[in-house]
Order: structure tokens, then sequence, then C-alpha cells
């Protein structure tokens, strides 16, 4: 490679050069290019790292073509990246890092027509008049640049030379508000237009469908237009994708004559508006639509009893609205895979035939709403069922425990169910919520020898019995809730043989004793492990739903129960044992749980003396050992814990000078070390004194204080 650049000054007549996939090659390649004055393509995609250098690019005046992605550049181009006057491709796009604003450089590229900057960190003044001479510009790609206003506006008025037939630029802006691009006016080629994410105001731009007829794809989202919805008076015979989803668009949806408006449309998604009225009518009679996307708006009222059965809607997503009335209607959906009504007022009972009926129906959310009675039978038992959410409803009965073989998550939590919970050994389930029920008893066998469940939880129900059976089985169990039971006996030490990837267990209030196992230092505790899970096929080009798996697991956390979701996953983990019977000491060898950010053992009968390998836990943010029996000093070491948020060792009968006021521990107060008569020391007021021994006191009494506890992080 040396040597080709050496020689680059007896290369002037090549005319195509492609070093594609040179993976030792060095940036410090193109600074001799300029020497190539022959060269037409150029095609570089190695990996470089670095900074595009100086060097005469202007020499280039024969290049055509330039591709330097999938490379590692970054910073801003070189301010002789210019005056190649017959570049008419040039492709940036794939791990480059290129940031600034390149308007300059772009300008004296007249010839271009094809431009792609995906993934860079471009500042894109909006008004794209850097552009002004460029006559044959058709396609632009920047998805991931910032867009900013014209950094220096001018009075006049330019019209452009190039009709865009692709601009593709989702993009963030830092400003609040930008003003809508003019050249936009002059466009009538365009067949796909992404400008979501602008911050773009004003009236919807329904100019832009009735100037551009071609139009194929047309994305609008994440601004800030306004006005009613208004379709064209004509046909757009082409477009098959409208997204106009997070504006401030409002009034009823005029539906009268949008099929034939729009005759080849697949998905709408006008999610995130302040749309009112009902659903339209005529939206269920398009013949091409798959995918309907209006969550998060004011709609209202029942949907209605005369939809067709040739519908080929297989996304339909109306959560977030104010409808009203049965959804018996739907079932004429026959072609329905995804379907989203939560957060609404839909109300009656769920009917068997949703799931009979519809044979593709593989995600389904009726999550908070009104639905009462039971369940069917068979209302999992599809084989096509991927996800299943109906929290916070009304419904009763006994949970069916037949469960299709593609099954992987359910959400039952937040009814009136009763009876035994299911047996799931014969599905797949990896994701399990039967939370905030009424729940009584557990299944002889819970789990069958092939189950990978990930999350459990069974909080806040009236379960009784041992916890053996639930986790002898589990082999990759990543979050156990059994809070709120009547759960007894010990912990087994099954939980610490088949659970290496556990990163939350909450057993609180309950009324389990013994002894803490030893081998729950064997459990590194670290954050969720959801490469585990069995993600289900999703449909192309359609607006997916937010997975279940993700949605939310409540943890008490700050004295306050929060539902942790998303990714925030990846920063929780813990340990809550408060509020039960548990007795002896606590094993030194928790302090080997390396992951670990919180920690609750108050309102128990532990004695001893606190482990100082506590102090090892170097990510810990909440310790809570209140409300024991616990004796002797409080270690030393402990202000070593620099991520420490909350601390209590309250109510215990612990004895020395407290903990040095020293790094978190300057911020906490006497409520951290409250009844310990015989602590002394700041905080408190009572100074320490020159003696050798101190009394043991009887331990506080506590029982009328257990439903207190809580697990702070």
């Amino acid at each position: 490679m040396l040597q080709l650049e050496a020689n680059f000054a007896e290369l002037r007549n090549l005319e195509h050069l492609v070093l594609d996939a040179c993976f030792n090659l060095q940036n410090e390649f193109f600074k001799s290019i300029g020497a190539l004055t022959s060269l037409k393509t150029l095609s570089v995609n190695s990996d470089i790292q670095g900074f595009l250098p100086e060097a005469d690019w202007s020499n280039l005046k024969e290049l055509q073509e330039l591709n330097i992605s999938y490379n590692e550049f970054e910073g801003p181009l070189p301010s002789s990246f210019v005056n190649m006057t017959s570049l008419q491709k040039l492709d940036f796009s794939g791990g480059n890092q290129f940031s600034g604003n390149p308007a300059y450089n772009l300008a004296s590229l007249t010839s271009l027509e094809y431009l792609d900057f995906t993934g860079n960190l471009f500042q894109i003044p909006a008004s794209f008049s850097f552009f002004a001479n460029h006559s044959y510009l058709k396609f632009v790609y920047g998805n991931g640049s910032n867009i900013i206003p014209e950094p220096h506006p001018s009075s006049q008025t330019w019209v452009p030379r190039f009709q865009l037939q692709e601009l593709v630029l989702p993009a963030t802006t830092q400003k609040s508000i930008i003003p809508f691009p003019n050249f936009l006016l002059s466009q009538t080629e365009l067949t796909i237009v992404d400008i979501t994410g602008w911050k773009l105001t004003g009236e919807f731009p329904n100019w832009l469908l009735v100037n551009n007829t071609k139009m194929i794809d047309f994305s609008l989202g994440n601004n800030f237009f306004t006005s009613h919805v208004k379709f064209p008076s004509h046909a757009i015979p082409n477009i098959q994708r409208i997204d106009v989803s997070e504006n401030v668009i409002s009034g009823q949806i005029l539906g009268n004559n949008v099929s034939s408006i729009f005759p080849k449309l697949n998905i709408l998604n006008m999610s995130g508006n302040t749309i009112s009225g009902s659903l339209p009518y005529e939206f269920v009679l398009m013949k091409s639509l798959v995918g309907l996307d209006l969550s998060d708006n004011d709609l209202s009222g029942e949907i209605s009893s005369n939809i067709p059965t040739s519908s080929l809607i297989r996304l339909l997503k109306l959560s977030k609205n104010k409808f009203t009335g049965k959804v018996t209607s739907l079932l004429a959906l026959k072609n329905l895979a995804y379907l989203c009504l939560d957060r609404n007022f839909f109300s009656g009972e769920i009917p068997s035939s949703l799931f009979s009926d519809t044979p593709l129906l593989s995600y389904v959310d009726l999550s908070n709403n009104n639905f009462v009675g039971k369940l069917p039978r068979l209302a999992f038992n599809s084989s096509m069922l991927n996800e299943v959410s109906m929290y916070n409803n009304h419904l009763e009965g006994n949970i069916p425990n037949e469960f299709g073989r593609e099954l992987y998550a359910l959400d039952l939590s937040g009814n009136n169910f009763t009876g035994p919970v299911p047996s799931f050994k014969h599905s797949v389930l990896s994701v399990i919520f039967l939370s905030d029920n009424r729940l009584t008893t557990l299944p002889r066998r819970m789990f069958g020898d092939n189950n990978d469940v990930v999350i459990l939880d069974l909080s806040n129900n009236e379960i009784s019995g041992t916890i053996e059976d639930i986790i002898s089985i589990i082999g990759v169990l990543n979050i156990l809730i059994l809070k709120g039971n009547k759960l007894v006996g010990n912990i087994p030490n099954e939980l610490c043989n088949v659970t290496s990837v556990l990163s939350i267990i909450d057993f609180s209030h309950n009324s389990l004793s013994g002894p803490i196992p030893k081998c729950l230092g064997n459990i590194s505790f670290d954050s969720p492990n959801f490469f585990l899970l069995k993600w289900p096929n999703v449909l192309d080009q359609v607006i997916y739903p937010p997975s279940i798996v993700l949605r939310r697991v409540n943890f008490t956390t700050k004295s306050r129960t929060y539902n942790y979701q998303g990714t925030i996953f990846a920063y929780m983990s813990g340990v809550d044992l408060s509020n039960n019977k548990f007795e002896g000491n606590i094993p030194a060898e928790l302090g080997n749980m390396t992951g670990i950010r919180a920690i609750n053992l108050s309102y128990n009968d532990l004695t001893g003396h606190i482990p100082s390998t506590l102090s090892k836990l170097k990510d810990i943010e909440s310790l809570d050992l209140s409300f024991n029996k616990l004796s002797g000093n409080i270690p030393s070491q402990f202000t070593e814990l620099t991520s420490l948020e909350v601390f209590s060792v309250a109510y215990n009968n612990l004895s020395g000078a407290t903990p040095d006021r020293n790094g978190q521990f300057i911020t906490f107060d006497e409520s951290s070390y409250e009844g310990n008569p015989y602590l002394c020391g700041p905080p408190l007021r009572n100074p320490c004194a020159d003696h050798s021994g101190q009394p043991t006191l009887p331990s506080p009494s506590v029982e009328g204080d257990r439903d207190n506890g809580f697990m702070d992080i």
C-alpha cells in the first residue's frame, strides 16, 4: 500500500480505483489522492479511522463517484474537499461520524445527483440554500443528522434548479422551532419525503402531497404542524405510506373518498396528535391498508359494526384514546396480526372468537380498559400468538392453562383472577406477569424441564405454600418477584444453582424464615439478559407496538414503587427480602454480589455483626438493614461505598461510632442510625465517650411496623 501511495504520480491516467476491505489502509493514503487527476471512480470502504486529511481534492475534476462509506472517519470535512465539479455520486454513510456544517464543501459540488451521509453527525441547514447552484440533485439521504436554521439568512429568495426524487433526512434539532424550508415549494417530482424530527412549524403542508403526485412515502412525524386533517381533493395514486405522527394536528378526520384518494396506501400513522371524533368508517374500506395507527389522540365513541371481512388490516393501533363499547365488530378483521386497544374505555366480555377467528393474531394489548367476565378457555391457545397483555381490567375466574406453542409473553396483572396459578409446563412462556390478582395456590408442577422463564412476577396475590416448586427448574430466570403473598419456609439453595443470570429478587412481605442462603453470594446480579427472550416475527414496514417484555417491572425504590421499563432494566439489580422472618447472621458471602445495586433485609430477625465484606459492593446504591437485631459496630470500610445513596441500620442493637463523615456518608442524617442507643458520633446527638464496652439493649419491638419496609435504590 505504501508503494501504491508512492507511485500515485505514475497513475495519473488511472480512472477506477476500488480499495474496499483493505483493512491495513490508513487515512494518510488520501494525502496524495490529488495526483490521480483522471480518476472517475474511487471507492474505499476499509474501516479507516481518524480525520479525512487535507489533500488536493479539487484536482479530481473528472471524479464522478466517490464512496468512502463504512469507514470510521470523524470531524469536519477538510476545507480542500471542494470543486470536484464532475462528482455525481457521494457516499459518506455506514460507520462514519463526520461532523460540522458541510455546506461550504457541498456547495461547490454542482454536478451532484446522489448524496448519502446517513449516520453522520453533520449540521445541515434546513434551507438547503447551499444547493442553490445544483441542477442535477435527485437523491439526498442523511438519517441521524442535526437540522439547523440557516446560519446566514438572506432577504433574497432563491428558486432551486433541482428537482428531488427522494429526500430521506429524518433528523434531530437542538432548536425548538425551524422555519419551513421554501425549497420544497417548487418540488414536483418527489417520490419519498422523510423530514421526521425537523421541528417545523406552521399549517400542515397538504400542498406537498398535492404538488407531488408520484409520492410513495410521506413522513413528516415529530414536527409542530397544526390545523385540521385535510386530505388532497384528487388522487395520489402511488402513495403507500403516510406518517404524520407526533404533530399538533386537531379536529375530526373527514374520511370521505379517502379510499379513492389513496388507492394504494399500506400504512397510515396519525398517532400522537389531538385528533377528535370517531374512527372514520372509510379507513377500514381502504383495499390496500395494512397498518393503521391512530393511537394517542382524542378519538371517542364506539367502533362501527359494519367492518367488512375483506379488509387487509394487519396492524390496528387505537391505544390511548377514549373509545367505548364492545370490541365485537373488530372480529371482522380476519387478517389482524397486531391489535392494540390499551388505555381506552372498552367494556364487556372479551369474545372467544377474538382469538379463534383471527388466525394470524400474534400481539394483543387490551390493557387498561374496563373488560369484565371470564376469559375463554382457549383464549391463549392460538398457534400464532406471541404476546398477550390484559392488565388493569376487571377480569375474573381462573386463568386458562392452555397456551399456544409460540406464546412467550403474558401479562394478566391487575385483575380479579382467583384460584391456582396455572401450570406452564407445556408452554414456551418466557415472560409472565400475574401480579395484583387474588391467586391462592401454586400448581404441583409449575414448569417443565424445557421452560426458559426470564421474568416471573406473582406479586401481591394470596399465594400460600413454599417457593421451592417455582424456582427448582427455571434455568435462565432473570427477574423473580414474589412479594406480597403468604409464602412460608426457607429459600432453597436451588435458587443459587440454576439462576446465574438473576438481576432482581423480591420476596418481601411474606412469611419466609430460616437463614439467608450463603450461596446468594455466587450470583453476580448483573443487568437483565433480554437476549435470552424469544422475539416474535414482525411485520415489514409496519408501526410496531412496544413489546410487553420491555414494558414494566414494579420494584420499590427510594421509598416509592416505580415501573422500571425498557432499557432502564440495564441499570437495575437488587435483592429485597424485607418484611419476613429470616434469622441468623447476614452471610459474609453477600459481599461477592459484585453487580448488585440494592439490598433490603429490613424488618427481619437477623442477628450478629454486619459483615465488612459488604464494603466490596462498589456499585451498591441502597443498603437497608434496619429493624433487625444486629449488634456490634458498623464496618468503617462502608465509607468506601462511593455510589451509596440510601443507607439505614436504624432500630438494631448496634454500638460504637458511626462511620466517618466522608464521601456519601456525609449525606446520611440521624434517621439512618436512630433506634441504636449505644451508637455515637455525628449525625447522632450523643458524642462518643472514652469507655471500653457498651451493653447490648434488648431489641426494639417492631412487629407493628412490619408493613413499612421498603427497598431503596
